[in-house]
């Protein structure tokens, strides 16, 4: 484990008392970056205890940086392909769905034709 590296299956405890939620930053100046911070804010009578999980930005180079970019919107753009190709899969499932169900319907009135034939045949050989 590096140095920068931090065990972020310890929990922190703030000083009102409080277990930290691991939580995301979404501002600009660190998307995607890691950290605990008090469940109560400011405002509402917390501590405001607050500690970064994730390395500082300052230091990294443009393409790392690009790269923390793009894997903090990573797993959103993930689900969102995800949801996209499993409603394509929906939709061509239901499109063979009613193709299969189109079949199924011609193939019953052919087996109904052929039943009525077989009886139909049945009925002239009893006759003779």
């Amino acid at each position: 484990m590096s140095q920068s590296s931090v065990n972020i299956e310890e929990v922190d405890v703030c000083k009102c008392g409080y277990y930290c939620r691991l939580k995301t930053s979404r501002t600009p100046l660190n998307p995607g970056r890691r950290f605990f911070g008090c469940k109560a804010s400011k405002e509402n009578g917390g501590c405001g205890y607050f500690r970064w999980i994730d390395p500082s930005l300052e230091n990294v180079d443009e393409s790392s940086l690009m790269n923390r970019f793009i894997d903090c919107h990573n797993p959103i753009d993930r689900l969102k392909r995800k949801v996209k190709e499993l409603e394509e899969e929906r939709d061509s499932l239901k499109f063979q769905l009613n193709e299969n169900e189109e079949k199924m319907m011609v193939l019953n009135k052919k087996l109904k034709e052929v039943k009525l034939q077989r009886d139909w045949e049945n009925v002239k050989f009893n006759r003779v």
